[in-house]
């Protein structure tokens, strides 16, 4: 019998499976004997994000977990009221038992989920030298500066007197409302010579993440963005290429 357990299951929803669910409908879980791992991007390419999650698991070999829904899992997990929880692994489904619920979550067969053609350590090798850190007070108070902004779906860096400032806005577009906030009060590398776009979506996805510190590096030439969260015992690696112009 292979199991596998779930040791925190609100983290486990919420640092693991709730940012994957809000880029993509299914992905593939690769399920070790101590860890939880999975990879995915959005349908373009742009965004990507890997998360790992340490978890004592009893399985003979990897696995792999075919989720065709990630937010019906979501669902069906946090329905249970107790935070450490064994799945059992049936091949073609996941199930869960105890005195006083059940479910059984049918799971697609392999090779039907293409996996991102990307590979994360190959990107996590580039030189990334304009560099600072975040904590998750600040995208909070990003995500409610984006309510009144609602014509865009933009966040330019910048900096100015030493420090990063975020500004919601839309350059090429006139008269678009705008919101700017201080991000970083130092960082580390060259001041930025332009404002960097990035699509606000991924400040959204690492917003229901929870953590205490978010280390954001950024390569300005390829106009590439690598968020890093390390949490308990929790990885995340955000990656988003920024808007051109």
């Amino acid at each position: 019998m292979q199991q596998l357990n779930l040791k925190n299951k609100s983290r486990f929803i919420n640092n693991f499976l709730s940012p994957i669910g809000k880029l993509t409908e299914n992905t593939v879980i690769k399920v070790r004997e101590k860890e939880f791992n999975t990879l995915s991007s959005s349908s373009d390419g742009t965004l990507i994000v890997n998360c790992s999650i340490e978890q004592d698991n009893q399985v003979d070999e990897t696995i792999f977990l075919n989720i065709p829904d990630i937010n019906k899992l979501i669902k069906v997990l946090s329905c249970i009221s107790d935070e450490d929880i064994t799945l059992k692994f049936n091949n073609n489904n996941i199930e869960y038992k105890s005195g006083s619920v059940g479910f059984k979550y049918h799971l697609l067969e392999d090779g039907i989920i293409d996996p991102p053609s990307v590979d994360i350590n190959k990107i996590k090798k580039i030189d990334f030298p304009f560099r600072f850190t975040v904590n998750d007070n600040c995208i909070n108070q990003l995500v409610k500066g984006s309510t009144f902004t609602t014509d865009t779906n933009k966040i330019y860096f910048s900096t100015e007197e030493g420090k990063v400032l975020g500004t919601l806005t839309d350059h090429q577009r006139h008269n678009v409302d705008s919101y700017t906030q201080e991000i970083a009060s130092e960082y580390k590398g060259d001041d930025l010579e332009a404002p960097l776009a990035l699509s606000f979506e991924t400040i959204r996805i690492i917003s229901s993440i929870r953590f205490d510190s978010l280390k954001v590096n950024i390569n300005p030439t390829l106009n590439v963005f690598l968020f890093q969260i390390d949490t308990d015992n929790t990885k995340i690696t955000v990656v988003s290429s920024g808007y051109v112009g």
